[in-house]
């Protein structure tokens, strides 16, 4: 027999970096009791305990000279006009009160004499970005953790969510698994927060952590959410492979505003092709179509562009790359004695499921916030807009559970859906187990052929063909034996990843033309007549995905932007303020 251990609580939470955080801690200030699930360790997985952990705020005290108003104008602009008004407008008016609770927290922001150094970067009108000091994302975590377990949450580590459990039409909690005991978990909850984060690592180069596979996206259609921009997948653009081999180190955006550039193998400078107002200083979704371009073409050195700094005075780059300048020092050399290569990876999911602006999603009982919810950054985020956006739909999505926990007691459990995991998990012995390398090579697999098919430049052939080998690729999966809890874990990782990925490639089909981040080279021009609207992609109950379109509710735009379009381009004056 299967070990079962139940848990009851107010608010269960999944995940386990700042979204997750924030929405435990908002839960637990309200008296809620609440759990959180995580499969690694709490604040200190996911791709927030590795983020380089920049801010994006307007603020009187910090940012006298910005105003709310104008973060959300450059978040529209950037987001190429298709991110839902409400969550965005949210997004700007509450970033500055949510970092006065890190402030309160002790989250420790870059100063210099005496004022907070703010980095500017081209995708603002404003610099705006607050920075830790270390540049880490645990600077950020490591507080909240710590606020979470003091004010009561029980956390549950190293336990992966399964499936949510659902009871007339509402949630009532998960079920998972806590592989090093060969235990199944079912924790029965009022309510219930997705901050699962996104599925950076469904490609074969990434910045994500092995953990970030799209598990959340995955239960919630497998329950019957509806998600939304699923086609929009950011590629950082500016990942330095060399002098750095088989390590993630990015140079920040902020060292383009300050003077760095770009070249090709012929010494061109080729963003003037791209974006001839604001060059290197562009978008993200700009920056890594024009760098991938180069390499498609065969004007990349070493499979990259080459990244010149003589521009950029020692202060300024110090400041902004302290982790290039801390892989150095231990070789005993300078930025300036070495050469940068740059290229591509894939970054952040700008789509999700579907959320209110307290991080409700359609399906009762369910809330979502952080990466794992779509609608507030529209077609490309701007950077360092994902930090403020963890934690003020962290904090929304917290506080509204946990007042729907009063009066929502957690729903019965399904015997046969409990049954039917304890099968699949009777049995399974301790280790490795045989069939690892068979799986590992399956994961490598699909890696490649999502990077293949949704990759920076995508087309409708590729699409379809992405498709039929996801189909090929489950139906060999579902015939590997398994006889281990990690050869278990394995499988279950893997049929998230096949989800996720099904359900971007159906987004990706379905939006013909090139906005943002999706760009079809098929269709290569935005189209703003029959597409100024979201994708939503919802997975039915037999399986199959159905795919749809909603307009955008542009109200106010004209007010707010002052007749911006998405291809309208910004000078942006980059210097650090003191």
């Amino acid at each position: 027999m299967v070990r079962t251990e139940t848990y009851e609580t107010d608010v269960l939470v999944l995940g386990g970096g700042l979204a997750a955080l924030r929405a435990a801690w908002e839960a637990a200030r309200l008296g809620a009791r609440v759990t959180v699930c995580v499969k690694r360790k709490l604040g200190r997985c996911g791709s927030s305990a590795i983020t380089s952990g920049g801010y994006a705020v307007a603020h009187p005290a910090i940012t006298p000279q910005d105003s709310w108003q104008r973060h959300y104008a450059d978040t529209l602009v950037g987001g190429a006009l298709i991110n839902d008004r409400r969550l965005a407008r949210v997004l700007c008016q509450e970033a500055g009160e949510r970092v006065e609770d890190l402030l309160q927290l002790g989250v420790p922001f870059a100063r210099h004499n005496g004022a907070y150094r703010l980095s500017p970067s081209g995708d603002h009108s404003s610099p705006r970005v607050l920075v830790p000091v270390h540049m880490r994302g645990t600077d950020l975590t490591l507080p909240l953790r710590e606020a979470v377990l003091a004010s009561g949450v029980q956390p549950l580590e190293e336990t992966r969510a399964l499936a949510l459990l659902v009871d007339d039409g509402r949630v009532a909690g998960a079920v998972g698994l806590n592989a090093d005991r060969g235990t199944l978990v079912v924790v029965r909850a009022g309510a219930t927060v997705m901050g699962t984060g996104g599925a950076g690592r469904l490609f074969t180069v990434t910045s994500n952590p092995v953990d970030v596979t799209g598990d959340g996206y995955a239960l919630a259609a497998r329950a019957g959410v509806p998600l939304r921009d699923m086609e929009m997948v950011q590629f950082y653009p500016w990942r330095a492979i060399r002098p750095f081999k088989g390590s993630r180190v990015p140079i920040q955006p902020s060292t383009f505003a300050v003077g760095a550039r770009l070249y090709n193998r012929r010494g061109e400078r080729f963003m003037a092709r791209y974006d001839p107002e604001r060059l290197e200083s562009t978008t993200r979704d700009i920056a890594a179509r024009g760098i991938f371009d180069q390499i498609r073409l065969g004007e990349d050195v070493e499979g990259g562009v080459i990244l010149d700094l003589s521009g950029v005075s020692d202060e300024d780059f110090v400041a902004t790359n302290l982790k290039v300048v801390e892989r150095l020092q231990p070789r005993g050399l300078s930025f300036r004695e070495v050469r940068f290569i740059i290229a591509p990876e894939a970054h952040f999911i700008m789509g999700g499921m579907v959320i209110d602006e307290v991080g409700r999603t359609p399906l009762g009982g369910l809330y979502a916030c952080g990466e794992a919810a779509g609608g507030i950054h529209g077609a490309n985020r701007l950077n360092s807009n994902a930090i403020p956006d963890t934690q003020v739909f962290g904090a929304r999505a917290g506080r509204a559970a946990a007042e729907a926990a009063r009066t929502e007691r957690p729903g019965r459990v399904d015997d046969g859906v409990l049954r039917a995991w304890a099968r699949r998990v009777e049995g399974l012995g301790s280790g490795p187990g045989p069939q690892q390398g068979t799986l590992a090579a399956l994961r490598q697999e699909l890696q490649q052929v999502v990077s293949l098919a949704l990759g920076i430049v995508r087309t409708a052939a590729g699409l379809e063909a992405g498709l039929t080998a996801l189909d090929r690729l489950r139906a060999r999966l579902a015939a590997t034996p398994v006889t281990t809890a990690g050869e278990f874990e394995e499988v279950v990782e893997l049929e998230c990843m096949a989800d996720a990925a099904e359900l971007m490639m159906h987004a990706a089909l379905h939006r013909t033309e090139s906005r943002g981040a999706h760009f079809r080279e098929d269709c290569p021009e935005q189209d703003d007549a029959g597409w100024l609207r979201t994708v939503v992609v919802t997975r039915e109950r037999d399986g199959a995905c159905r795919v749809a379109t909603r307009p955008i509710d542009r109200d106010g735009d004209e007010t707010v932007l002052g007749g911006a379009t998405p291809g309208q381009v910004r000078r942006i004056e980059g210097e650090f303020v003191e």
